[in-house]
Protein backbone atom coordinates (compact mmCIF):
# COMPACT_ATOMS: atom_id res chain seq x y z
CA UNK A 1 0.00 0.00 0.00
CA UNK A 2 1.21 3.75 -1.01
CA UNK A 3 1.94 5.97 1.46
CA UNK A 4 0.02 8.88 2.02
CA UNK A 5 1.15 12.43 0.37
CA UNK A 6 3.39 13.85 2.54
CA UNK A 7 2.47 17.32 1.45
CA UNK A 8 -0.80 16.80 2.71
CA UNK A 9 0.51 15.40 6.00
CA UNK A 10 2.14 18.69 6.44
CA UNK A 11 -0.25 20.85 4.78
CA UNK A 12 -2.42 19.74 7.42
CA UNK A 13 -0.09 19.90 10.08
CA UNK A 14 1.34 23.43 9.27
CA UNK A 15 3.06 24.92 6.81
CA UNK A 16 6.56 25.30 8.67
CA UNK A 17 8.10 22.44 10.65
CA UNK A 18 10.98 22.72 13.18
CA UNK A 19 13.97 20.53 13.24
CA UNK A 20 15.51 18.74 15.92
CA UNK A 21 18.22 21.49 16.67
CA UNK A 22 15.29 23.99 16.69
CA UNK A 23 15.62 25.58 13.06
CA UNK A 24 13.17 25.37 11.22
CA UNK A 25 12.30 24.60 7.50
CA UNK A 26 9.45 26.59 5.00
CA UNK A 27 7.70 23.73 3.11
CA UNK A 28 6.06 25.75 0.79
CA UNK A 29 7.61 28.74 -0.66
CA UNK A 30 6.15 31.89 -0.60
CA UNK A 31 7.86 33.78 -4.24
CA UNK A 32 7.99 32.01 -7.42
CA UNK A 33 4.89 30.97 -7.50
CA UNK A 34 4.09 28.81 -10.75
CA UNK A 35 0.31 29.44 -11.38
CA UNK A 36 -1.98 26.61 -13.16
CA UNK A 37 -2.28 28.47 -16.19
CA UNK A 38 1.66 28.20 -16.76
CA UNK A 39 1.48 24.25 -16.19
CA UNK A 40 2.00 22.11 -19.62
CA UNK A 41 -0.56 19.64 -20.47
CA UNK A 42 2.08 16.80 -20.19
CA UNK A 43 2.30 17.95 -16.10
CA UNK A 44 -1.47 18.53 -16.23
CA UNK A 45 -2.06 14.55 -17.27
CA UNK A 46 0.94 13.67 -14.76
CA UNK A 47 -0.56 15.38 -11.93
CA UNK A 48 -4.15 13.95 -12.43
CA UNK A 49 -2.63 9.97 -12.52
CA UNK A 50 -0.79 11.43 -9.21
CA UNK A 51 -3.95 12.45 -7.78
CA UNK A 52 -5.66 9.20 -9.11
CA UNK A 53 -3.04 6.97 -6.74
CA UNK A 54 -3.80 9.39 -4.11
CA UNK A 55 -7.58 8.65 -3.99
CA UNK A 56 -6.79 5.06 -4.51
CA UNK A 57 -4.37 5.32 -1.55
CA UNK A 58 -7.00 6.76 0.53
CA UNK A 59 -9.81 4.41 -0.62
CA UNK A 60 -7.91 1.42 0.38
CA UNK A 61 -7.11 3.02 4.16
CA UNK A 62 -10.95 3.70 4.61
CA UNK A 63 -11.08 -0.04 5.01
CA UNK A 64 -9.73 0.54 8.24
CA UNK A 65 -9.63 3.86 9.28
CA UNK A 66 -12.54 6.12 9.88
CA UNK A 67 -10.74 8.94 9.31
CA UNK A 68 -11.04 8.30 5.87
CA UNK A 69 -14.17 7.52 5.91
CA UNK A 70 -16.43 8.86 2.59
CA UNK A 71 -13.42 8.24 0.26
CA UNK A 72 -15.36 4.96 -1.73
CA UNK A 73 -17.82 7.78 -2.70
CA UNK A 74 -15.72 9.09 -4.51
CA UNK A 75 -15.25 7.86 -8.62
CA UNK A 76 -12.52 10.67 -9.66
CA UNK A 77 -10.96 13.78 -9.44
CA UNK A 78 -9.48 15.67 -12.17
CA UNK A 79 -7.34 18.62 -11.75
CA UNK A 80 -7.68 21.75 -14.21
CA UNK A 81 -4.83 23.61 -15.78
CA UNK A 82 -7.09 26.83 -14.87
CA UNK A 83 -6.60 26.08 -11.18
CA UNK A 84 -10.13 24.02 -10.42
CA UNK A 85 -10.98 20.81 -9.04
CA UNK A 86 -13.61 18.65 -10.66
CA UNK A 87 -14.72 15.69 -8.23
CA UNK A 88 -17.27 13.07 -9.44
CA UNK A 89 -19.00 10.96 -7.08
CA UNK A 90 -21.24 8.07 -6.47
CA UNK A 91 -24.60 7.89 -4.67
CA UNK A 92 -22.90 6.79 -1.30
CA UNK A 93 -22.18 10.41 -0.65
CA UNK A 94 -25.64 11.49 0.14
CA UNK A 95 -25.19 8.36 2.91
CA UNK A 96 -22.97 11.33 4.59
CA UNK A 97 -23.78 14.15 6.87
CA UNK A 98 -23.03 17.95 4.85
CA UNK A 99 -20.60 18.27 7.52
CA UNK A 100 -18.82 15.08 6.99
CA UNK A 101 -19.27 15.81 2.73
CA UNK A 102 -18.06 18.88 2.85
CA UNK A 103 -14.62 17.57 5.46
CA UNK A 104 -14.25 14.94 2.80
CA UNK A 105 -14.04 17.42 -0.24
CA UNK A 106 -11.37 19.97 1.97
CA UNK A 107 -9.37 16.65 2.79
CA UNK A 108 -9.56 16.43 -1.37
CA UNK A 109 -8.73 19.93 -1.68
CA UNK A 110 -5.87 19.67 0.25
CA UNK A 111 -5.11 15.94 -0.98
CA UNK A 112 -4.56 17.69 -4.43
CA UNK A 113 -2.25 20.44 -3.64
CA UNK A 114 0.25 17.73 -1.19
CA UNK A 115 -0.23 16.18 -4.56
CA UNK A 116 1.07 18.91 -7.04
CA UNK A 117 3.91 19.70 -4.26
CA UNK A 118 5.51 16.43 -3.89
CA UNK A 119 5.60 15.76 -7.29
CA UNK A 120 7.37 18.93 -8.31
CA UNK A 121 4.19 19.77 -10.51
CA UNK A 122 3.02 23.19 -8.65
CA UNK A 123 4.78 25.64 -6.40
CA UNK A 124 2.64 26.61 -3.86
CA UNK A 125 2.65 29.67 -1.59
CA UNK A 126 1.03 29.93 1.79
CA UNK A 127 -1.19 32.17 0.39
CA UNK A 128 -2.52 29.73 -2.21
CA UNK A 129 -2.78 26.66 0.36
CA UNK A 130 -4.92 29.24 2.37
CA UNK A 131 -6.96 30.32 -0.36
CA UNK A 132 -7.81 26.96 -1.38
CA UNK A 133 -9.37 25.75 -4.93
CA UNK A 134 -12.17 25.68 -6.89
CA UNK A 135 -14.27 22.78 -6.64
CA UNK A 136 -17.46 21.70 -8.26
CA UNK A 137 -18.56 17.84 -7.04
CA UNK A 138 -20.94 16.11 -9.55
CA UNK A 139 -23.17 13.43 -9.78
CA UNK A 140 -23.56 11.06 -13.15
CA UNK A 141 -22.86 14.80 -14.66
CA UNK A 142 -24.86 17.08 -12.52
CA UNK A 143 -23.46 19.46 -10.18
CA UNK A 144 -24.46 18.69 -6.64
CA UNK A 145 -22.36 20.70 -4.74
CA UNK A 146 -19.34 23.51 -5.40
CA UNK A 147 -17.16 26.11 -3.29
CA UNK A 148 -18.51 29.48 -2.53
CA UNK A 149 -17.51 32.23 -4.53
CA UNK A 150 -15.69 34.12 -1.98
CA UNK A 151 -14.39 31.00 0.17
CA UNK A 152 -13.22 28.05 -1.39
CA UNK A 153 -12.88 25.74 2.09
CA UNK A 154 -17.09 26.85 2.26
CA UNK A 155 -19.10 23.89 0.11
CA UNK A 156 -22.30 24.63 -1.01
CA UNK A 157 -24.87 21.38 -1.48
CA UNK A 158 -27.87 20.78 -3.31
CA UNK A 159 -29.18 18.41 -0.72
Amino acid sequence: MNKISKGLILALAGITVGTSTGLSTTLFQSTSVAYAAEMTKEKNDLANRYIADYLGNCQQYEQNDKTFKGFSSIKDITYARDNKIKIDVNNDIYQLSKARRSLLIQDLQNGVYGTLADNDLKKLSEKDIQKGCPTTVYLNGKVIGHTAKNDNHHIIWDK
